[in-house]
């Protein structure tokens, strides 16, 4: 299991915390060797694994807190929302390494995520809780055509509450874009619509003119789970 937030000691090297993570699953000093190999690879941190921790950026302590999970070489791993606050970059390699621990190494990975296109991109299958309970479970495209409603997704850096009174102001001065919901998950924007590919424009040109640094708009798929007022009420 890798958490949330990382467990690593500052004080010791990324080689050090594996060899004794190794060590309490009682692996012998060969087999810890040899998984450090292995990992170093997969992981793709390289020489940073005899250095510090502290100098860790946190996509490296993200991918070493993975390594450190994967020591023991167990048949599921279970991921909680392990791209959090991490950089575009940081979060695409963490992205190619749980797709290879599943693809080249047969790693079952159960993984949560609050963001829908992490969802789309990793999943075989997505299971939606809502207060603890399993409210729907399936394929990611199956959940999508039983949806039948479009998502855009749009990653900011500043005021979210800015960016998103200005794609509300926007839904009523602009029906035909078919806006019907307007939230604010962690770092996202997330535009409910009819229509995607008629709002993606008019939503693009309202965010730009917020004065935020806009990093991306994507269409994405609306989430169940969401059920929140039309905008223009």
């Amino acid at each position: 299991m890798a958490l949330q937030e990382a467990a690593l000691d500052d004080k010791q090297t990324g080689a050090e915390l594996l060899r004794l993570q190794g060590r309490l699953y009682g692996l012998t000093d060969g087999q810890v060797e040899q998984r450090i190999r292995e990992l170093s690879s997969l992981i793709d941190i390289g020489d940073a694994l005899d250095r510090l921790i502290s100098t860790y950026s946190g996509g490296m302590k993200r991918r070493l807190d993975v390594a450190a999970a994967l020591v023991h070489n167990p048949d599921i791993l279970f991921l909680d929302e392990p791209t959090t606050g991490l950089d575009p970059v940081s979060r695409a390699r963490v992205w190619e390494e749980v797709r290879q621990l599943n693809r080249d190494l047969g790693v079952t990975v159960f993984l949560t995520t609050q963001y829908l296109e992490e969802a789309d991109e990793l999943a075989d299958r997505v299971g939606i809780l809502n207060e603890g309970r399993l409210v729907a479970e399936g394929p990611p495209d199956q959940l999508k055509h039983q949806i039948g409603a479009d998502v855009i997704v749009a990653r900011i850096d500043g005021d979210l509450e800015a960016a998103r009174q200005a794609v509300l102001y926007m839904a009523r001065a602009d029906g035909a874009a078919g806006i019907e919901s307007v939230e604010i998950h962690g770092d996202e924007l997330t535009v409910a619509t009819s229509d995607g590919s008629t709002a993606i424009s008019p939503v693009a040109v309202a965010l730009n003119g917020c004065g935020l640094r806009v990093r991306d708009v994507t269409p994405a798929h609306a989430d169940p789970r969401r059920r929140v007022p039309r905008a223009d009420r």
